[in-house]
């Protein structure tokens, strides 16, 4: 496995509200409450960033990815592993051939 850094940078604007306010629908809004000394911003950063980071990363643009049966690292060479082959698509490529030989 190889690991890889990824920068993410993303302007962010949080509203918090105490428990009593009209718009704690909104999925913007972060509740505080107004008897602490402090203002925990961790759940909406920790939010902010999950929407922000990208789904899948790749090591390098031209990376192979990694065997789905056997999680060897394709850039490294082939594995031993037969060649995966969607099964819902055997029909269609049957009926192709079947054409092409007539």
């Amino acid at each position: 496995m190889t690991d890889v850094d990824v920068d993410v940078e993303e302007p962010a604007h949080f509203v918090f509200v105490e428990a009593d306010a009209d718009d704690l629908e909104d999925p913007d809004v972060f509740v505080f409450d107004p008897r602490e000394n402090g203002l925990d911003l961790r759940p909406a950063i920790r939010e902010q960033w999950l929407l922000a980071a990208p789904a899948y990363v790749q090591c390098r643009e031209d990376c192979r990815g990694l065997c789905p049966t056997c999680g060897a690292d394709l850039n490294a060479g082939a594995c031993s592993c037969e060649p995966v082959t969607d099964s819902r698509w055997a029909a269609l490529k049957a009926a192709r051939d079947h054409s092409d030989h007539h």
